[in-house]
């Protein structure tokens, strides 16, 4: 499976929550972020390019980044060696 960039609406679509860069947690709700410590809406679209982290309902990564400046794309896990 290749790595494909995550476009926001995507990332509303197959992420339950999101961390950025600067450690601020967010459950997703459609189109909109909650911010877990404070509760402050704001739109996916506003955050997204400080999102580092990104989970679906099973706590199972589904995109990432590891530097600010890169894009988000979808994670996939390396196998295990048998």
């Amino acid at each position: 499976m290749r790595r494909k960039r995550l476009s926001h609406v995507d990332l509303s679509c197959k992420a339950k929550s999101v961390k950025t860069f600067d450690n601020e947690v967010y459950e997703l709700k459609g189109s909109l972020a909650v911010n877990q410590d404070n509760g402050k809406i704001q739109p996916v679209a506003d955050i997204y390019y400080r999102v580092r982290t990104a989970v679906n309902s099973d706590r199972r990564i589904v995109a990432k980044r590891k530097h600010s400046e890169d894009e988000l794309y979808t994670y996939v896990e390396k196998r295990k060696m048998k």
